[in-house]
Protein backbone atom coordinates (compact mmCIF):
# COMPACT_ATOMS: atom_id res chain seq x y z
CA UNK A 1 0.00 0.00 0.00
CA UNK A 2 2.95 2.58 0.65
CA UNK A 3 4.48 1.89 -2.52
CA UNK A 4 1.06 3.30 -4.18
CA UNK A 5 0.43 5.40 -2.39
CA UNK A 6 4.09 7.12 -3.02
CA UNK A 7 4.10 6.27 -7.13
CA UNK A 8 0.38 7.84 -6.94
CA UNK A 9 2.36 11.08 -5.39
CA UNK A 10 4.89 11.56 -8.15
CA UNK A 11 4.63 13.51 -11.50
CA UNK A 12 3.85 11.13 -14.52
CA UNK A 13 6.21 8.63 -15.61
CA UNK A 14 7.27 7.11 -18.75
CA UNK A 15 5.56 3.82 -17.88
CA UNK A 16 1.93 5.44 -17.94
CA UNK A 17 3.17 6.39 -21.91
CA UNK A 18 0.46 4.09 -23.48
CA UNK A 19 -2.35 5.96 -21.34
CA UNK A 20 -1.10 9.70 -22.54
CA UNK A 21 -1.35 8.27 -25.94
CA UNK A 22 -4.69 7.66 -25.42
CA UNK A 23 -5.25 10.08 -23.62
CA UNK A 24 -3.94 12.19 -26.87
CA UNK A 25 -5.92 10.15 -29.65
CA UNK A 26 -9.31 10.76 -27.63
CA UNK A 27 -8.84 14.29 -27.17
CA UNK A 28 -8.09 14.76 -30.67
CA UNK A 29 -11.06 12.60 -31.74
CA UNK A 30 -13.20 15.60 -29.91
CA UNK A 31 -11.23 18.42 -31.88
CA UNK A 32 -8.88 19.42 -29.66
CA UNK A 33 -5.94 20.53 -31.93
CA UNK A 34 -2.11 18.78 -30.93
CA UNK A 35 -0.67 22.47 -29.20
CA UNK A 36 -3.79 22.71 -26.67
CA UNK A 37 -2.92 19.56 -26.10
CA UNK A 38 0.44 19.89 -25.48
CA UNK A 39 -0.03 22.99 -23.49
CA UNK A 40 -2.36 21.49 -21.32
CA UNK A 41 0.00 18.00 -20.82
CA UNK A 42 2.97 20.76 -19.91
CA UNK A 43 0.56 21.98 -17.61
CA UNK A 44 -0.50 18.78 -15.52
CA UNK A 45 3.52 18.41 -15.12
CA UNK A 46 4.32 16.54 -18.16
CA UNK A 47 7.53 16.80 -19.71
CA UNK A 48 8.10 18.00 -23.25
CA UNK A 49 10.53 14.63 -24.47
CA UNK A 50 7.05 12.40 -23.18
CA UNK A 51 4.74 13.96 -24.65
CA UNK A 52 6.37 14.65 -28.14
CA UNK A 53 7.20 10.61 -27.36
CA UNK A 54 3.55 10.40 -27.20
CA UNK A 55 2.79 12.23 -29.87
CA UNK A 56 5.12 10.28 -32.09
CA UNK A 57 3.70 7.35 -31.60
CA UNK A 58 -0.20 8.73 -32.41
CA UNK A 59 0.92 9.64 -35.73
CA UNK A 60 2.89 6.00 -36.61
CA UNK A 61 -0.96 5.09 -35.49
CA UNK A 62 -2.55 7.22 -37.58
CA UNK A 63 0.12 6.46 -40.70
CA UNK A 64 0.43 2.84 -40.21
CA UNK A 65 4.51 4.36 -41.11
CA UNK A 66 6.87 4.88 -38.62
CA UNK A 67 8.77 8.31 -38.72
CA UNK A 68 11.79 8.48 -40.65
CA UNK A 69 15.16 9.35 -38.88
CA UNK A 70 16.61 12.37 -40.18
CA UNK A 71 19.74 11.96 -42.85
CA UNK A 72 21.31 14.44 -40.31
CA UNK A 73 21.76 12.30 -37.54
CA UNK A 74 24.73 13.10 -34.76
CA UNK A 75 26.40 15.08 -37.66
CA UNK A 76 22.95 17.58 -37.28
CA UNK A 77 23.67 17.87 -33.34
CA UNK A 78 27.40 19.17 -34.04
CA UNK A 79 26.87 21.16 -36.43
CA UNK A 80 24.02 23.23 -34.52
CA UNK A 81 26.71 22.76 -31.21
CA UNK A 82 29.03 24.58 -33.54
CA UNK A 83 27.26 27.38 -34.48
CA UNK A 84 25.87 28.18 -31.09
CA UNK A 85 29.26 27.88 -29.28
CA UNK A 86 30.68 30.46 -32.19
CA UNK A 87 27.92 32.68 -31.75
CA UNK A 88 28.18 32.64 -27.77
CA UNK A 89 31.98 32.86 -28.14
CA UNK A 90 32.04 35.82 -30.54
CA UNK A 91 28.90 37.32 -28.24
CA UNK A 92 31.47 37.33 -25.23
CA UNK A 93 34.34 38.88 -27.30
CA UNK A 94 32.11 41.85 -28.45
CA UNK A 95 30.13 42.63 -25.02
CA UNK A 96 33.53 42.77 -23.19
CA UNK A 97 34.99 45.00 -25.52
CA UNK A 98 32.29 47.22 -25.71
CA UNK A 99 32.36 47.36 -21.71
CA UNK A 100 35.82 47.80 -22.01
CA UNK A 101 35.18 51.00 -24.10
CA UNK A 102 32.70 52.00 -21.56
CA UNK A 103 35.21 51.91 -18.90
CA UNK A 104 38.13 53.68 -20.95
CA UNK A 105 35.50 56.94 -21.46
CA UNK A 106 34.67 56.69 -17.85
CA UNK A 107 38.34 56.40 -16.72
CA UNK A 108 39.23 59.63 -19.98
CA UNK A 109 36.35 61.98 -18.22
CA UNK A 110 36.37 61.47 -14.76
CA UNK A 111 40.13 60.08 -14.04
CA UNK A 112 41.75 58.77 -10.59
CA UNK A 113 43.73 61.40 -9.23
CA UNK A 114 46.03 58.66 -7.52
CA UNK A 115 45.34 55.93 -9.87
CA UNK A 116 48.12 55.09 -12.66
CA UNK A 117 47.78 53.98 -16.20
CA UNK A 118 49.48 51.81 -17.23
CA UNK A 119 48.64 51.76 -20.94
CA UNK A 120 47.91 53.70 -24.06
CA UNK A 121 44.16 55.03 -24.41
CA UNK A 122 44.44 55.20 -27.88
CA UNK A 123 46.16 51.58 -28.37
CA UNK A 124 42.49 49.68 -26.11
CA UNK A 125 40.33 51.79 -28.05
CA UNK A 126 41.84 50.40 -31.19
CA UNK A 127 41.70 46.54 -29.94
CA UNK A 128 38.43 47.37 -28.41
CA UNK A 129 37.03 48.93 -31.74
CA UNK A 130 38.56 45.80 -34.06
CA UNK A 131 37.35 43.12 -31.71
CA UNK A 132 33.56 44.75 -32.20
CA UNK A 133 33.91 45.17 -35.81
CA UNK A 134 35.36 41.31 -36.61
CA UNK A 135 33.04 39.75 -33.65
CA UNK A 136 29.81 41.59 -33.96
CA UNK A 137 28.97 41.15 -37.61
CA UNK A 138 30.22 37.20 -37.11
CA UNK A 139 28.12 37.01 -34.12
CA UNK A 140 25.10 38.80 -36.05
CA UNK A 141 25.48 36.29 -39.48
CA UNK A 142 25.46 33.91 -37.06
CA UNK A 143 22.09 34.44 -34.96
CA UNK A 144 20.71 35.15 -38.35
CA UNK A 145 21.31 31.75 -39.80
CA UNK A 146 20.20 30.27 -36.38
CA UNK A 147 16.85 32.46 -36.29
CA UNK A 148 16.62 31.42 -40.10
CA UNK A 149 16.90 27.49 -38.84
CA UNK A 150 14.43 27.76 -35.72
CA UNK A 151 11.85 29.27 -38.29
CA UNK A 152 11.71 26.44 -40.97
CA UNK A 153 12.36 23.34 -38.21
CA UNK A 154 10.73 24.22 -35.25
CA UNK A 155 11.67 21.03 -33.71
CA UNK A 156 15.06 22.61 -32.85
CA UNK A 157 13.13 25.11 -30.96
CA UNK A 158 13.24 22.00 -28.17
CA UNK A 159 16.52 20.99 -28.87
CA UNK A 160 18.92 19.88 -25.90
CA UNK A 161 22.46 21.12 -27.91
CA UNK A 162 20.02 25.04 -28.00
CA UNK A 163 18.57 24.59 -24.55
CA UNK A 164 22.06 23.70 -22.37
CA UNK A 165 24.37 25.95 -24.23
CA UNK A 166 21.98 29.01 -23.97
CA UNK A 167 21.25 28.42 -20.52
CA UNK A 168 25.19 27.68 -19.62
CA UNK A 169 25.67 31.42 -21.13
CA UNK A 170 22.55 32.66 -19.09
CA UNK A 171 24.48 30.83 -15.78
CA UNK A 172 27.80 32.49 -16.82
CA UNK A 173 26.18 36.20 -17.00
CA UNK A 174 24.19 35.66 -14.21
CA UNK A 175 27.41 35.17 -12.19
CA UNK A 176 28.57 38.09 -13.72
CA UNK A 177 26.02 40.59 -12.80
CA UNK A 178 25.91 38.90 -9.14
CA UNK A 179 29.68 39.27 -8.87
CA UNK A 180 29.15 43.30 -10.37
CA UNK A 181 26.18 44.01 -7.94
CA UNK A 182 28.19 41.98 -4.52
CA UNK A 183 31.40 44.96 -5.51
CA UNK A 184 28.86 47.48 -5.79
CA UNK A 185 27.93 46.43 -2.11
CA UNK A 186 31.00 46.37 -0.61
CA UNK A 187 32.17 49.68 -1.92
CA UNK A 188 28.83 51.04 -1.03
CA UNK A 189 29.28 49.61 2.92
CA UNK A 190 32.83 50.61 3.51
CA UNK A 191 32.04 54.02 2.72
CA UNK A 192 34.47 54.07 -0.89
CA UNK A 193 31.16 54.77 -3.40
CA UNK A 194 32.41 57.00 -6.05
CA UNK A 195 30.50 58.22 -8.98
CA UNK A 196 33.40 56.88 -11.12
CA UNK A 197 32.60 53.48 -9.57
CA UNK A 198 29.09 53.80 -10.03
CA UNK A 199 29.37 54.05 -13.92
CA UNK A 200 31.60 51.49 -14.14
CA UNK A 201 28.91 49.18 -12.57
CA UNK A 202 26.24 50.23 -14.73
CA UNK A 203 27.93 49.53 -17.86
CA UNK A 204 28.11 46.30 -17.05
CA UNK A 205 24.69 45.82 -15.00
CA UNK A 206 23.20 47.36 -18.64
CA UNK A 207 25.07 45.16 -21.10
CA UNK A 208 24.65 41.90 -19.04
CA UNK A 209 20.43 43.01 -18.37
CA UNK A 210 20.28 43.69 -22.38
CA UNK A 211 22.32 40.20 -22.71
CA UNK A 212 19.67 38.21 -20.22
CA UNK A 213 16.86 39.64 -21.14
CA UNK A 214 17.11 38.59 -24.94
CA UNK A 215 18.16 35.48 -24.72
CA UNK A 216 15.39 34.78 -22.01
CA UNK A 217 13.24 35.97 -24.47
CA UNK A 218 14.63 33.66 -27.05
CA UNK A 219 13.78 30.79 -25.29
CA UNK A 220 10.39 31.44 -24.47
CA UNK A 221 9.50 32.08 -28.13
CA UNK A 222 10.14 28.51 -29.90
CA UNK A 223 10.97 29.23 -33.54
CA UNK A 224 12.24 33.03 -32.20
CA UNK A 225 9.32 34.62 -32.03
CA UNK A 226 8.52 37.72 -30.02
CA UNK A 227 12.52 38.50 -30.73
CA UNK A 228 13.89 40.73 -33.33
CA UNK A 229 17.47 41.52 -34.19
Amino acid sequence: MKRDSSSSERSPTPESGSDLVNFIEAARSRGASDEFISKLLRKFGWPEREIERAFYQVYERLTNQPIPSPSGGVGESARDAFFYLLSFSTLAIWTQALGQLGFIFINTYLPDPIAYSYGDPAFEVAFCLARMMVAYPVYLLLMRQLLKELSLYREKSYSGVRKWLTYLTLLVVSLIAIGTVIAFLTSFLRGELTLRFLLKVMVVLLIDGGVLLYYWLWLRHPGGRGVRR
